[in-house]
């Protein structure tokens, strides 16, 4: 077996594995948008993003398994050295052949990952998509600490069913909204995208006090077409979004959301927002819709609340993480709550 790294998405299409790659994400059980080809090509033109693919190749020439991260950094000079991190969501994506094969794959994947991510990243974050429990020990061994995690995956078999599944608080908040003349639709302009985007803005500002990511990337995934974004219009006003990844018809997620609740009794343009996904994944044939993230088990968070009522299958697949250099990972954190507390 041989892997090979991929730091460009035109260098990786020059090698002719690009349809074959495509093939085996599509074919396998856990591929997902985060680890494919088109997230490759779009992330790499973003602000703040550096991607790599890795590419396990068998003895037979077959692709025995992949693993794209991302490099992410915010603002610039300190602030964008201090909060240097690599992210893997939904890998890596490896061939079941054999209990001994797939873990000796991911160890590889793992050790080739470790010396590209060692001068480039403070530390590394693994959001798992699916169960790696079988993993679990290949990545222990390989340095990671796994750290327990919810999330929540939305059936789209059927709207009414999805409906009859979300608690009643929800279908009331739904149609109420409507009643009061919201609606969703898919952002026609990128005068949407960036009121949607303003919103966003505020509610990081406000609430969430971390970083988010610039302008650019909401503007570019609206142009590249890669996915879906939804806004809530009220009296022809954008008052709330959601951007949502697709993956071959399969899965639809939620990366970014707000909503400006609050501005009438009856608008709920969070819920809106929310169900927008689900609606459209239940009328195209999807399987399921993921919220990528629910927090931390042993802590309270508000959001837990918010996403749970909609009905889904709480899974606990949970995070691996590693600190590549200490020194400047807990300046970094000091650094964060400076933040939080200046916003």
């Amino acid at each position: 077996m041989k892997i090979q790294l991929f730091t460009t998405h035109a260098q990786f299409k020059e090698t002719g594995l690009l349809e074959a790659f495509g093939d085996f994400m599509r074919a396998h059980p856990h591929g997902n948008f985060f680890q494919s080809a088109p997230f490759f090509e779009f992330i790499e033109d973003v602000p703040g993003y550096q991607p790599f693919l890795l590419v396990a190749i068998s003895d037979k020439g077959s692709i025995a398994g992949s693993l794209l991260g991302v490099f992410q950094t915010n603002g610039t000079g300190v602030k964008s050295w201090l909060s240097r991190r690599l992210i893997v969501w939904g890998g890596p994506v490896v061939a079941s052949v054999s209990t001994a094969q797939t873990q000796s794959v991911t160890r590889g994947l793992l050790d080739e990952m470790k010396k590209h991510a060692n001068s480039r990243s403070i530390y590394i974050e693994f959001r798992n998509f699916f169960d790696t429990a079988a993993l679990r020990k290949t990545f222990e061994q390989s340095g990671f600490v796994f750290k327990p995690h919810l999330n929540y995956l939305v059936k789209c078999d059927d709207e009414a069913a999805a409906k009859k599944r979300m608690s009643s608080s929800r279908t009331r908040q739904i149609k109420s909204s409507v009643k009061m003349g919201a609606e969703i639709v898919e952002a026609r302009s990128e005068e949407d995208v960036v009121a949607f985007y303003k919103i966003l803005h505020q509610l990081y500002k406000e609430k969430v006090k971390k970083p988010l990511p610039s302008h650019e990337l909401f503007l570019k995934f609206w142009q590249k077409g890669i996915g879906k974004t939804f806004v809530v219009l009220h009296e022809e006003k954008v008052v709330g979004g959601i951007m949502c990844p697709v993956f071959e018809n399969k899965v639809i997620y939620e990366w970014y959301v707000c909503g400006m609740d609050g501005l009438a009794q009856g608008l709920h343009p969070s819920v809106l927002a929310t169900w927008a996904p689900i609606e459209y994944g239940c009328r195209n044939g999807f399987e399921h819709f993921d919220f990528m993230g629910a927090g931390k088990p042993d802590e309270d968070y508000g959001v837990r609340e918010f996403k749970a009522r909609f009905g889904g299958d709480e899974m606990a697949y949970g995070r691996y993480e590693i600190v590549v250099n200490k020194p400047l990972f807990q300046i970094g954190k000091i650094g964060l709550k400076i933040y939080q507390t200046v916003r």
